[in-house]
């Protein structure tokens, strides 16, 4: 165990030296973001879709920054921290979670699945990062991610692809579904879908729908930026 532990000290060691820790926003060492650049950053103003909630506004340059850097420059740490973040912006909406009885079973955290070309292009889905990241700000007793239920039985275009918004709705619509054998573990039970960015609220809304169709008790959408 000790020889474990030193092999993985020496292994950051090594990362740091030659990928150093800077702040997403200004550089500044050992931070990825530090507390002055996350003051600047613009919170989510515009609407979303009933149930779902954004924290950031996407236009803002540093949340804009991580999301791109997390999802096309391979930066998977990038997602734990906006998962932090994302967990302590929303501390209350947890605890009005918290109280709704679930049979004293934690709450479902539910990452969006993302195809199976972008998660072997990418080697690993963002959301899945980010909900990781959410839940370690509690413990398994009442958070506990769940990335197996919900699968994408349909391939499509990327979401960002597609500017219009009645296509945007049209592209996620049907393309989620829920694995017979864990249809019982949704039945009664509260559940967090997690994703990095929302725009139409679509494709959160869809999986939510099939979730609420198998049972859950209660389902609502949080994103990092809108």
């Amino acid at each position: 165990m000790k020889l474990l532990e030193k092999t993985k000290s020496l292994f950051i060691l090594i990362l740091n030296l030659f990928f150093p820790i800077k702040c997403i926003g200004c550089d500044k060492k050992d931070e990825l973001l530090c507390n002055e650049c996350f003051s600047k950053v613009s919170p989510a103003e515009r609407e979303t879709e009933r149930d779902i909630i954004a924290v950031f506004d996407y236009r803002d340059p540093i949340i804009k920054k991580a999301i791109w850097e997390l999802k096309y420059h391979h930066k998977k740490y990038l997602g734990e921290k906006l998962g932090q973040i994302l967990y302590d912006s929303l501390i209350e909406e947890i605890s009005e979670l918290k109280k709704i009885e679930s049979y004293g079973q934690p709450i479902l955290v539910i990452p969006v699945p993302i195809s199976k070309k972008r998660n072997s292009m990418r080697g690993y889905n963002q959301a899945i990062s980010i909900a990781q990241g959410f839940i370690k700000q509690t413990n398994k007793n009442i958070l506990k991610v769940e990335n197996d239920i919900v699968y994408r039985k349909i391939e499509t275009s990327p979401q960002a692809k597609i500017s219009n918004r009645a296509e945007r709705l049209k592209n996620v619509r049907g393309i989620f579904d829920i694995k017979e054998k864990n249809k019982p573990l949704i039945r009664g039970r509260t559940c967090i879908v997690i994703d990095d960015v929302t725009t139409t609220g679509g494709t959160i809304a869809e999986i939510m729908k099939i979730l609420k169709k198998s049972g859950a008790k209660k389902v609502i959408g949080f994103a990092v930026a809108h």
